[in-house]
């Protein structure tokens, strides 16, 4: 598979910063609020939609999903009995979209049958709810070729959370194809004090208490040695962007590292009861970074005051304080 990537595109305006304002140290914490909340950024703001369509930056990332998808359909991952709450999935973003860009996107709904129109990538499907004949794909395809949020569905049995769909382009450093089918625990399992701080399980029984009528988000984040805003940097891509990291530090071009965060939406579907979490990936250099200074100095405190077993699992520990020697220079 080639590694193509996106280039060349402006973040940080709609760039949701990861970090409370006075925040200083590296924290591991659920971190949830409220979703569908504008936030203010010393570069712009964020956070108004589920879905952020990010001007041009949409169609970037829509091309290069597609191009996933056609290259590697193993990226879409649905296990037996999740089909009804695939379509759940697809009618609960077809809605919300409509509602959120109602310029760009359009819902139809006579009954079961239903027409959907993007303006941006000039869609038009006309299709039945639960005929998958209808849809030139199953439902949660169809949905990930879209929207630019990698897509995952969990169901609880027997008191835990399994992982038993997904569709997802832009893993950091995991496969969905390993993991699907996996439990909740089992998958943050890896993740240094998650599970020993007793976040994980936190994590976890928020999510089954999650209701139905309200949706939350939380950001995540990490830096990426992929100068070239490499969005899929999964499992499957190893051999590619696995290259990267001794690259970066043999060339010392530090301005090129990316902040790499990860937006996610958690939401209750309202027919299936099935809980569905989107991870909408941003990029923004360290260069672009530098040139807002709350940003600056506060990204090297954090980086600085990062603990080395959390630096190691994010895979940041053979450049972190160099970076971080980058920022602070003049």
């Amino acid at each position: 598979m080639s590694g193509k990537t996106i280039t060349n595109l402006v973040h940080t305006t709609n760039l949701p910063w990861p970090f409370a304002e006075d925040q200083e140290q590296f924290q591991y914490t659920v971190n949830v609020e409220p979703a569908r909340v504008t936030k203010k950024t010393a570069a712009g703001e964020w956070g108004a939609n589920i879905v952020d369509l990010g001007g041009d930056e949409y169609l970037h990332i829509m091309t290069e999903r597609r191009r996933i998808l056609e290259a590697d359909p193993s990226r879409v991952q649905i296990l037996p009995g999740m089909m009804p709450a695939c379509w759940d999935l697809l009618m609960y973003y077809l809605r919300d979209l409509s509602v959120s860009h109602p310029d760009v996107m359009h819902l139809e709904e006579n009954g079961d049958v239903i027409r959907w129109r993007n303006d941006l990538l000039r869609t038009d499907q006309v299709f039945a709810i639960g005929d998958e004949q209808s849809l030139p794909y199953d439902p949660m395809t169809f949905l990930g070729r879209e929207i630019p949020d990698d897509l995952l569905l969990v169901k609880e049995r027997g008191g835990q959370l399994y992982f038993d769909a997904g569709l997802v382009t832009f893993a950091a450093a995991w496969s969905v194809t390993f993991d699907v089918g996996m439990s909740f625990r089992e998958i943050h399992g890896p993740v240094p004090r998650l599970t020993g701080e007793g976040i994980t399980s936190r994590a976890e029984q928020f999510l089954m208490r999650l209701p139905a009528d309200r949706v939350y988000r939380r950001v995540n984040w990490t830096l990426s040695a992929s100068g070239s805003r490499k969005l899929d940097i999964s499992l499957e891509e190893l051999p590619e962007w696995g290259k990267d990291i001794p690259r970066l530090v043999a060339d010392r071009d530090f301005g090129k590292l990316q902040l790499r965060i990860e937006l996610e939406h958690f939401i209750r579907l309202p027919m299936s009861g099935a809980v569905t979490f989107s991870i909408r990936t941003f990029m923004a250099s360290l260069e672009e970074i530098k040139a807002i200074p709350a940003w600056r100095d506060q990204l090297a405190q954090i980086l600085a005051a990062t603990p080395e077993d959390i630096a190691t699992y994010k895979g940041i520990i053979d450049y972190r304080d160099e970076a971080i020697r980058w920022l602070r220079s003049s």
